[in-house]
């Protein structure tokens, strides 16, 4: 899992990592230089970065247009005034300032301390997730907003995801990795931020889409049944059967009862359950086969095989001895 932590009392160094990270700037100290600080914790998943940030001192950033991706910055506590392309933004810990690949930004503040979290997007995977939503081109780059209230409604729901990620960089080889979640987690945050933040194609994926045909929803069923063990997305689904992304989900609705991810999660719990019954509780444990099959909070696993099984995964292993 690529990854960088740096506690530096260079500039140059500081600005070299971020730069990496992120995106290339100039920074500025606005203080003494002998108090300048910086710390970053950065991990990459994909095509999204995620790093804490901060700076011991007033300092600011500046960028020439970012190209290559989005991003997202959230204030861990105070606020900080910040300039994506033509607009300025005051952002704090329930408002994201949001930069697109077709402005340069500028950042001031830390003046007492503190730090933010920092979420690059690949711009190829944003605008391909975009248009497969749509099933239709996207002309990139796209316009988003240039703020999201992360403090309330669906901008709340997603910053509760994106900030999930943020346990890579305590336990960046830990079960957030592996391919059966890193890769939907990514694209999920991907596309929960499309769905979120305002932008021209807002409207169309807020429109209906089309009724797909019962016969492909079959198709997807299979498919997800004989390879429950694929890191699939909901675009893989809707790629292989033909369908947009949008059709897909409303074909589950209409005919499964639940999203294509859901009815996954319960093939996956099915396979979680017969390895249990069949394990050997001497060589293997819960928490192995929970995540070998993409479970990763045990809590969470537990208590939807309680649901599901009416015992625990613990007793279900016993009782194969």
């Amino acid at each position: 899992m690529p990854g960088i932590s740096i506690d530096t009392r260079d500039p140059e160094e500081a600005g070299a990592a971020c730069g990496d990270v992120y995106f290339p700037h100039r920074l500025t100290v606005l203080h003494e230089r002998r108090r300048f600080r910086m710390s970053l914790r950065a991990a990459v998943l994909g095509p999204v970065a995620v790093g804490v940030l901060g700076y011991a001192g007033e300092v600011r950033i500046e960028t020439g247009e970012l190209e290559t991706g989005y991003e997202v910055n959230v204030p861990l506590t105070g606020r900080l005034h910040t300039w994506t392309g033509a607009d300025r933004v005051l952002a704090d810990p329930d408002t994201a300032a949001v930069y697109r690949p077709d402005g340069a930004t500028m950042l001031h503040g830390w003046s007492g301390g503190g730090g933010l979290v920092g979420l690059k997007i690949d711009r190829a995977t944003l605008e391909t997730e975009l248009a497969h939503l749509l099933d239709a081109p996207v002309r990139g780059p796209v316009a988003l907003a240039s703020t999201l209230d992360v403090g309330h409604g669906p901008g709340r729901q997603w910053w509760a995801l994106a900030r999930s990620l943020l346990e890579l960089l305590t336990t960046p080889d830990g079960p957030l990795t592996r391919p059966l979640v890193a890769r939907p987690l990514a694209h999920a945050v991907i596309a929960g931020l499309l769905h979120t933040v305002d932008h021209p194609y807002r409207s169309l994926l807020a429109a209906s889409p089309a009724t797909p045909p019962p016969a492909a929803i079959r198709q997807a069923v299979d498919l997800l049944e004989s390879e429950p063990e694929t890191p699939f997305t909901a675009v893989d689904v809707a790629r292989a059967v033909g369908l947009s992304v949008r059709s897909l989900q409303e074909g589950f609705a209409r005919h499964v009862g639940v999203p294509p991810m859901t009815y996954l999660r319960q093939v996956r719990l099915r396979r979680a359950h017969a390895d249990l019954v069949a394990a050997d509780p001497a060589r293997c444990g819960v928490a192995e086969v929970a995540t070998r099959w993409g479970f990763t909070h045990l809590g969470r696993f537990a208590a939807a095989y309680r649901r599901r099984y009416g015992t625990s995964p613990s007793e279900t292993l016993r009782r194969a001895d």
